[in-house]
């Protein structure tokens, strides 16, 4: 089996968090110790990012399948996930996979539907990009549309994890976000979804097209964020999930 890192952190009911597409575990430094005064709180390398091995064949099920075994090996269930863009999509498949272990979701900056036909071909766009010129020049562009407070300290903090993304795992992931089916059937258990206000990855619209979907999700905005909620609006965010958590998991 793979190696799959992970950072654990306090003690109590068990929240997960996984991170976006080039991230690492990284993003949630302070953010997951904030946490720790309620739960336990463990923090994932996806596969490929971080200190994780990538696996192969890659798609958003079979990662969501191997972080199922992590847990299942540190014997963790009655888990809340809280996943931020691509690691969302990651949350939604492990739920569907195996919804009896996990007792809510946290959508971050992330949707429950499928990528269109423009988002397909712009994903398309950034895999032959890559292939010709890099990681690099794709990062600088990508990084900056993250954010709605252009000037965040954080930034350039972002800018140097996401410089570390291999190649290969770019790729794989551009590939597997393209592929993924939707999830929209949500009506059988409990989601928060936490949303920017100028998010321009996951507009507002959609985010609120989902909130729709089933009476057991909540929407909360985000007022000064775009995709980057945990840094352009920690507290706010801090506050959300802890409450989720303590009504789904104390």
């Amino acid at each position: 089996m793979s190696s799959l890192f992970y950072k654990r952190l306090g003690f109590g009911p068990p929240i997960i968090l996984l991170h976006g597409f080039c991230e690492t575990h990284q993003i949630w430094d302070g953010f997951a110790e904030s946490l720790t005064a309620d739960f336990s709180v463990v923090s994932f390398d996806l596969p490929g990012f971080g200190e994780s091995q990538l696996i192969s064949p890659l798609s958003i099920e079979s990662v969501a399948l191997r972080i199922i075994q992590e847990l299942e090996a540190l014997k963790m269930n009655r888990c809340v996930i809280v996943g931020h863009s691509l690691g969302g999509y990651v949350a939604l498949a492990m739920q569907q996979a195996r919804p009896e272990l996990f007792a809510g979701i946290v959508l971050f900056h992330s949707t429950v539907f499928a990528d269109t036909e423009e988002k397909k071909s712009n994903r398309n766009k950034t895999i032959e990009f890559v292939k010709n010129y890099g990681v690099a020049p794709f990062v600088d562009t990508f990084v900056t549309n993250l954010f709605h407070q252009k000037n965040h300290p954080s930034v350039l903090e972002i800018h140097k994890m996401a410089m570390q993304t291999p190649l290969e795992t770019l790729i794989n992931y551009s590939e597997a976000m393209r592929d993924r089916p939707a999830r929209d059937q949500i009506e059988g258990f409990d989601l928060l979804i936490l949303a920017g206000r100028f998010d321009a990855i996951i507009p507002i619209s959609v985010s609120e097209q989902m909130s729709t979907l089933s009476d057991r999700t909540t929407l909360k905005v985000l007022p000064s964020s775009g995709h980057m909620g945990m840094l352009e609006d920690r507290e706010k965010s801090l506050d959300s999930i802890r409450a989720f958590g303590l009504t789904r998991l104390v």
